[in-house]
Formats: C-alpha cells, structure tokens, sequence
C-alpha cells in the first residue's frame, strides 16, 4: 500500500468514526482523543487531516449532503403526489440515517444548531417547501393548514432522525423497544400525524 493509499483510508476512518462520535454524544461532547482511539491512529495523525473538530465536522456533514442529495433526487425522481414524494423523502432520510453515521451525525449537529450543518439543511428544505406549496396549490392539505406548518412539521420529522435510530444490543436502526426499527416509527409516527392528508397522498 502506498503512502498516500495509507493517508486517504486514514481519512476515511477517521470522518466514520467522527460521524458515530458526534451523533451519540454531540459535537461538544466529542472528543479527538477517543475518535483517534478508536480510528486506529493518533491525535496526531488527525490533526494532520484535519486542522481542528469544526472541519472534522464539516467534513462529516459533507459526506452527509452528498448522501441526502442522492435519497432526495431518488425520493422525487418519479413524480407523482406532493405528499406521496414528501413521505418519500422524510422516510428516506429516515433509513438512510439507520445505515450511515454521517446522515444520523448531521442531523444530531443542525438540532445542536452548529453553523457547519448548514449546508445539510440545504439538501432537502427547498424541496420540503416546495412540496409542500405543491400539495396546498393541488388542494390537498387540509383547511387548517399551511404550506409552511406542513413544511415545519416535516422538518422537525428529519431533524429528529438521529432520534428514531437508537441501538437494542448494538444492533443500528433498532429501537430498544418492541424491537421496530427508527425508520418503521417514524413513519408511523408520521402517518398519524396527519389523518387529514393520508387519503389524498395516495392519489
């Protein structure tokens, strides 16, 4: 293996463990040390990667809008119901932040309100408002609600992703009770959330 094989596999355990490091414990409770430790290298050999923890982070993140990009344009790709493609997408998100520690990490940051997650906001609110602002013009929302309360309330359905993901004997994706996975609670937990627009989503 040559050196710079060695330094860019360094770098890619290093941002997969950052990843599992920040979304369990934040990005104030992780620590380089224990993610060094635990890639195998130094905190020196981090540090040589990444100048600081803030483009550590921003180097998970990274990884995360390029992932999101991908469940988001696949969510969407086939048209159809506004509604249909927004369950789409949350949903996704959803199983996507069960497989990957870089998706369930940049959610874990934008709820600690870190300006490096930003940019992982940017990959799926434009298309949450828009969808929802589609839905309204169809007439499928109902009377008491608003494009933007229906963009909200899929907004906090993502940001709680990291949330809906916790282990059962170190097993990903697993809730620790009943044994159903975070995805299959969140979209439980959406669907009922919403009993005036189940009907017409199908549509």
């Amino acid at each position: 293996m040559t050196k710079q094989d060695r330094a860019v596999r360094t770098r890619a355990a290093l941002i997969g463990t950052a990843a599992t490091e920040f979304a369990r414990e934040g990005y104030a409770g992780a620590a380089l040390s224990r993610i060094s430790r635990a890639a195998g290298t130094s905190v020196g050999a981090l540090t040589f990667h990444f100048d600081s923890k803030a483009d550590l982070a921003a180097a998970v993140v990274d990884q995360a809008v390029a992932a999101g990009r991908v469940v988001v344009d696949e969510a969407t790709a086939a048209g159809g119901p506004p509604l249909r493609q927004l369950t789409a997408v949350i949903l996704g998100l959803a199983r996507k932040a069960e497989a990957d520690a870089v998706v369930r990490c940049a959610a874990r940051l934008e709820r600690d309100a870190l300006g490096d997650a930003e940019p992982w906001r940017g990959t799926w609110w434009p298309t949450v408002c828009r969808l929802a602002h589609e839905a309204h013009h169809r007439g499928d929302l109902p009377a008491t609600a608003t494009p933007g309360s229906i963009a909200d309330l899929a907004a906090l359905f993502i940001r709680s992703i990291g949330t809906h993901t916790e282990t059962h004997a170190g097993e990903p994706g697993v809730a620790a009770a009943g044994g159903e996975s975070g995805a299959a609670r969140l979209a439980r937990l959406w669907r009922i959330t919403q009993p005036g627009m189940a009907d017409r989503a199908g549509d």
